[in-house]
């Protein structure tokens, strides 16, 4: 069941990051620093 959450949740970065490229490439975005905290976040909620 561990295994299956990790998995979804790292489907979940590579869905943001692909979402991401997205709106860079149509000229719309977030804030460098923004985007960092938030992966910051994320990371945090991963570790056992």
């Amino acid at each position: 069941m561990e295994a299956y959450k990790h998995s979804q949740h790292e489907l979940e970065i590579l869905r943001l990051l692909t979402w991401g490229g997205k709106e860079i490439e149509a000229g719309k975005g977030y804030d460098l620093e923004v985007v960092l905290a938030e992966a910051d976040s994320l990371l945090r909620e991963t570790k056992p």
